[in-house]
Protein backbone atom coordinates (compact mmCIF):
# COMPACT_ATOMS: atom_id res chain seq x y z
CA UNK A 1 0.00 0.00 0.00
CA UNK A 2 1.98 3.25 -1.25
CA UNK A 3 1.21 6.62 0.95
CA UNK A 4 -0.32 9.77 -0.47
CA UNK A 5 2.53 12.71 -1.06
CA UNK A 6 0.54 14.60 1.75
CA UNK A 7 -0.92 12.63 4.21
CA UNK A 8 1.85 12.69 6.29
CA UNK A 9 1.52 16.39 6.60
CA UNK A 10 -2.18 16.21 7.28
CA UNK A 11 -1.43 13.86 10.14
CA UNK A 12 0.66 16.29 11.56
CA UNK A 13 -1.09 19.42 10.91
CA UNK A 14 -3.77 17.58 12.60
CA UNK A 15 -2.15 16.28 15.13
CA UNK A 16 -1.13 20.06 16.43
CA UNK A 17 -5.18 21.45 15.95
CA UNK A 18 -6.10 18.97 18.47
CA UNK A 19 -2.77 19.66 20.76
CA UNK A 20 -3.59 23.02 20.56
CA UNK A 21 -7.56 22.36 21.18
CA UNK A 22 -6.61 19.80 24.42
CA UNK A 23 -3.98 22.16 25.77
CA UNK A 24 -6.83 25.54 25.95
CA UNK A 25 -9.51 23.37 27.05
CA UNK A 26 -7.60 21.05 29.60
CA UNK A 27 -5.63 24.23 30.93
CA UNK A 28 -9.52 25.75 31.43
CA UNK A 29 -10.29 23.03 32.95
CA UNK A 30 -7.67 22.42 35.31
CA UNK A 31 -7.74 26.30 36.04
CA UNK A 32 -11.36 26.31 37.17
CA UNK A 33 -11.18 22.57 39.45
CA UNK A 34 -7.80 24.30 41.23
CA UNK A 35 -10.17 27.34 41.61
CA UNK A 36 -13.37 25.40 43.06
CA UNK A 37 -11.18 23.49 45.40
CA UNK A 38 -9.97 26.80 46.93
CA UNK A 39 -13.39 28.36 47.13
CA UNK A 40 -14.52 25.29 49.45
CA UNK A 41 -13.20 27.01 52.38
CA UNK A 42 -14.01 30.92 50.81
CA UNK A 43 -16.82 33.16 52.20
CA UNK A 44 -16.54 34.28 48.51
CA UNK A 45 -16.57 32.22 45.47
CA UNK A 46 -14.13 34.25 43.86
CA UNK A 47 -11.12 31.78 43.06
CA UNK A 48 -13.25 29.74 40.70
CA UNK A 49 -13.44 32.46 37.97
CA UNK A 50 -9.88 33.50 38.35
CA UNK A 51 -8.55 29.83 37.98
CA UNK A 52 -10.55 30.06 34.97
CA UNK A 53 -9.26 32.77 33.57
CA UNK A 54 -5.38 31.69 34.67
CA UNK A 55 -6.20 28.32 32.95
CA UNK A 56 -7.18 30.25 29.31
CA UNK A 57 -3.88 32.09 30.00
CA UNK A 58 -1.83 29.09 30.28
CA UNK A 59 -3.93 27.48 27.58
CA UNK A 60 -2.95 30.14 25.09
CA UNK A 61 0.57 30.36 26.03
CA UNK A 62 0.63 26.74 25.07
CA UNK A 63 -1.40 27.27 22.00
CA UNK A 64 1.26 30.02 21.47
CA UNK A 65 4.01 27.55 21.85
CA UNK A 66 3.15 24.87 19.62
CA UNK A 67 2.10 27.74 16.89
CA UNK A 68 5.88 28.75 16.88
CA UNK A 69 7.19 25.09 16.70
CA UNK A 70 5.10 24.56 13.66
CA UNK A 71 6.31 27.77 12.12
CA UNK A 72 9.95 26.86 12.90
CA UNK A 73 9.21 23.94 11.44
CA UNK A 74 7.97 24.93 8.33
CA UNK A 75 10.89 27.06 7.28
Amino acid sequence: MAKKPGSSRFLAISGAILGLGFSLVGSAFLGMYLGSLMDRGAPTKIYTPIGLIFGLLVGFHRAWTIIQGIMKKKK
